[in-house]
């Protein structure tokens, strides 16, 4: 019990040490309702949506659940998972808004969206949703990483295994996105339907899910340097080209720290390799 309180204080202490805590909440809490509307475009395109996107997609599908709710879950089995390894500095209450809102509002959205796209499917419009959808998926992934106050659980997982078998996080992702897309398409059939030649068989992959796994970073980092920087009043510029990287390497440092610790003892501006002083 004793240690169960200890990480709550942890938790608590971690996301309130930094500053414009208020604002950090409200902006990651809109950035996942865009998010929602982002990952809505991709799917309506018919062009496919992210890995992790796509392998719930997929089963939630195949066993007759709604995608938000499917997600929901997962999320929090991941997010089990995260909690009782410990890393405290990955979760925040933007791990929560990510864990719950994501998948729901993408349902909502895609519901709106799907009325008025089957009545003007064409390639002419494929393409401007497709396109619409890697615009607005990146900047709420900006808005979101820049806010600071916890990653995805999938995003949480990638990093924790990532320190576990000491590879770099990136070719973690690598293997993380591939074989959630390779769930997705076994549970779903569609592994099947590609042996078979059937290509009409596999959904929600296309050259949308290439480009959410490997295109997306230099616009986020664009939108980081021009837009969600200057909401914050932060220069992630001079911490990391990459803010994940910023927020993993702080929060193992923070993770690493005995309690108790007193915020003020904890430099947010500085290095990622200097988080501490």
């Amino acid at each position: 019990m004793k240690r169960f309180q200890n990480e709550a204080y942890g938790y608590i202490k971690d996301m309130f040490a930094q500053h414009n805590m208020v604002k950090r909440v409200i902006i990651s809490f809109v950035s996942i309702i865009i998010m929602g509307f982002g990952i809505a475009l991709f799917s309506v395109s018919g062009f496919g949506v992210d890995p992790f996107t796509s392998m719930n997609m997929n089963i939630a599908s195949t066993i007759g659940v709604g995608f938000g709710t499917y997600q929901l879950i997962v999320n929090f089995v991941i997010l089990l998972y995260v909690i009782i390894v410990a890393h405290r500095g990955l979760v925040g209450v933007g791990t929560v808004f990510n864990m719950v809102g994501c998948g729901y509002s993408c349902e909502f959205f895609q519901g709106l969206l799907n009325q008025w796209v089957t009545e003007h499917y064409t390639l002419a419009i494929r393409l401007p949703l497709l396109i619409a959808g890697i615009i607005t998926l990146c900047f709420a992934c900006s808005l979101f990483f820049t806010a600071n106050i916890g990653v995805g659980p999938y995003d949480a997982l990638g990093f924790m295994l990532s320190r576990g078998i000491h590879l770099e996080h990136k070719w973690v992702r690598v293997i993380t996105d591939v074989a959630v897309i390779l769930i997705g398409l076994v549970i779903s059939g569609g592994f099947a339907s590609l042996l078979k030649g059937n290509f009409s068989g596999v959904h929600n992959i296309g050259i949308g899910t290439v480009i959410t796994a490997f295109c997306m970073g230099p616009l986020i980092n664009l939108f980081n340097k021009h837009i969600s920087a200057k909401i914050l009043n932060v220069d992630y510029e001079k911490i990391s080209k990459d803010v994940a990287f910023f927020m993993i390497k702080g929060a193992m440092l923070k993770n690493a720290t005995p309690i108790p610790i007193k915020p003020n003892e904890l430099n947010i501006k500085s290095n990622a390799y200097e988080v501490l002083r």
